[in-house]
């Protein structure tokens, strides 16, 4: 029989359990861009200067954290340098963007400042608007006024400053439910979020603007079912910058037919196709792509042979490929865009 008196010993003599609470972490150290990752955009895109991420907003595009995040509060300033200002911060995001877009899928909390033009005035406002993009979904706390069609969140008041001064969000995320406080007070938000767990990213769209004091709070995980967690990231890098060619060979011949056309790459359907400057090892490609002709040719080379690509009404379609190793080629015979041009080597074994 266990006595009350040898209970209470064990109990003094056992070690105590001590969890911490959570600790507030840096997501941006003000030296260099540690921890992200430029998805779809150049170097010149998002740099560094006087503890601050300063994003060029060409092309549009994203960049994102190295890892995942669930459940957490996430704190930061940013400023328009433009009177007409978009960007953006994704929640809960896929590594790579969606098929013939520049953006990934996820939940958009909206950084814009400047008029609203009066056509659309019902559709979003520059206050801090939360709504899924594609393919996420949430439920607005509010009824957009032009229907349930569109699941954005109108914030309850305007406090967003203009450019070029500075606005404070908190961003809160725990179980599929997210809420925006805009310079101290909340004013938009959403539940039932699909995925629930994935990235951070934050959105070029056109225009400069500067980020700092990023920082987060993690909670406790709930671990959310496979479907409500987004994709994770496997590798792929970008082929393409936004900006320029570098990373293809730009003879005179080929810069005459391809255009640079920020997140798209236009080719006019003539001339040389367009060549990777360098060769690689074992590796796959994954690239968008869509032609203006029905009856029109979108094709790769891999490995010396040509494969021409799926066509899809003139709408964007994806097509993922390996290869055993070498240049890469990419012609159309109409005009054509491509997009999403992103590679990873070495690669895994085919199941």
């Amino acid at each position: 029989m266990i006595t009350l008196t040898f209970a209470i010993s064990c109990l003094f003599s056992a070690p105590l359990l001590f969890i911490p609470p959570p600790a507030w972490t840096s997501l941006f150290n003000g030296d260099n861009l540690e921890g992200w990752t430029i998805v779809n955009g150049a170097q010149s895109t998002w740099t560094v200067n006087n503890d601050m991420i300063i994003c060029s907003g060409k092309p549009t595009g994203v960049m994102r954290t190295d890892r995942m995040y669930e459940n957490f509060i996430l704190e930061l300033d940013w400023r328009h340098m433009a009177e007409f200002g978009n960007a953006g911060l994704f929640v809960w995001s896929d590594p790579i963007p969606s098929t013939g877009c520049p953006f990934t899928r996820s939940v958009e909390v909206q950084i814009m400042v400047g008029a609203v033009e009066e056509k659309n005035k019902k559709w979003y406002t520059t206050q801090g608007d939360i709504f899924p993009i594609w393919g996420a979904v949430m439920t607005p706390n509010d009824p957009h006024p032009m229907g349930e069609q569109h699941q954005r969140d109108f914030p309850s008041e305007q406090r967003t400053n203009p450019a070029p001064q500075w606005n404070h969000y908190v961003v809160t995320c725990i179980d599929g439910e997210i809420n925006l406080s805009v310079n101290g007070a909340f004013v938009t938000g959403g539940t039932g979020v699909t995925p629930k767990k994935g990235y951070i990213c934050l959105e070029s769209e056109g225009t400069e603007i500067h980020f700092k004091n990023i920082r987060i709070l993690e909670l406790p995980p709930t671990g959310p079912p496979t479907t409500d967690v987004a994709e994770t990231d496997i590798g792929f890098s970008s082929l393409y910058n936004g900006v320029d060619l570098t990373g293809w060979n730009s003879s005179n011949d080929e810069t005459e037919h391809w255009t640079v056309g920020g997140w798209q790459l236009h080719h006019d359907g003539t001339g040389s196709e367009l060549t990777t400057s360098r060769s690689f090892g074992e590796y796959e490609l994954m690239i968008d792509s869509r032609c203006e002709n029905p009856d029109g040719e979108v094709y790769l080379f891999i490995d010396g042979v040509k494969v021409v690509l799926p066509r899809n009404d003139g709408k964007w379609s994806r097509f993922v490929t390996r290869g055993k190793g070498g240049t890469i080629r990419i012609g159309s015979t109409e005009k054509a865009d491509f997009c999403n041009i992103f590679i990873r080597e070495p690669v895994p074994p085919s199941n």
